[in-house]
């Protein structure tokens, strides 16, 4: 059986050949390479209740997603995941690059004191709407923010294809997203993922679950996963995939 660190290694090197594979199909639609990277229960929660973090993966599949961050240019929360687990959205736990933090924030609530406005290298870019508060977007960006206006209404759900397309203008080729229920619902929901590394913890919590709608298409197509690999790390079993479509 692998140790840790050869495990975590295995995984950088199978997502790094996975990105050189679709780097001609991610160039062509000028969006970065996507990857969606979260725990779960056997029942499919994220979490105890909406807001309410808690610690699924165990340390051995910490150090997993802390291996894909670094993999990685930007790593993608929504403000729910910001205001509920206060995430660092760091390389800490191996040596390695710290990803550009990114938020999905139409209302700008991304408090002051959260870490990711602390974060050691790259302050956070915060994607909201044209209307946000003036006063709440000067406050951020004094504190170093970005911040990167992309819808018109308040409220309106940042549209996924434009903000893929303006990241690859800004450089960003490859992308981490990690949640929240929401913001991996509309990746889903839209297709828009290149990979996906599940971390199944064992365990039944009857939470709040990362699918809040129906995902088939009128031709009964559901969002899939081709399963290439998958892996025990400590008690939870990390499952690896590439996205396909499934006839329900």
């Amino acid at each position: 059986m692998q140790t840790l660190p050869a495990m975590v290694e295995t995984a950088r090197k199978r997502i790094r050949e996975w990105q050189e594979e679709g780097k001609a199909h991610c160039e062509a639609q000028q969006r970065p390479w996507v990857t969606l990277a979260f725990a779960q229960s056997l029942d499919g929660s994220l979490t105890f209740a909406q807001g309410q973090p808690s610690a699924l993966s165990g340390e051995a599949a910490l150090h997993l997603t802390h291996g894909l961050r670094v993999e990685h240019q930007a790593i993608l929360v929504g403000i729910g995941t910001v205001l509920a687990d206060n995430p660092r959205l760091t390389v800490r736990l191996i040596k390695g690059t710290h990803p550009q933090p990114l938020i999905l924030d139409t209302q700008l609530r991304t408090p002051l004191e959260s870490h990711v406005m602390h974060h050691p290298s790259n302050p956070p870019w915060i994607f909201t709407s044209i209307r946000a508060a003036e006063r709440r977007r000067h406050i951020l960006e004094t504190r170093g923010a970005h911040v990167i206006p992309l819808v018109s209404e308040p409220g309106e759900r940042i549209p996924l294809p434009r903000l893929l397309n303006d990241l690859w203008h800004r450089g960003i080729r490859t992308l981490m997203v990690e949640g929240g229920a929401t913001v991996l619902t509309a990746f889903l929901e839209a297709r828009l993922l290149d990979a996906a590394i599940i971390t199944l913890a064992p365990v039944w919590i009857g939470g709040y679950h990362y699918i809040n709608k129906l995902l088939i298409s009128p031709e009964r197509q559901a969002p899939g996963l081709m399963l290439l690999y998958h892996e025990l790390y400590d008690h939870d079993l990390v499952l690896w995939g590439r996205p396909t479509e499934r006839q329900i």
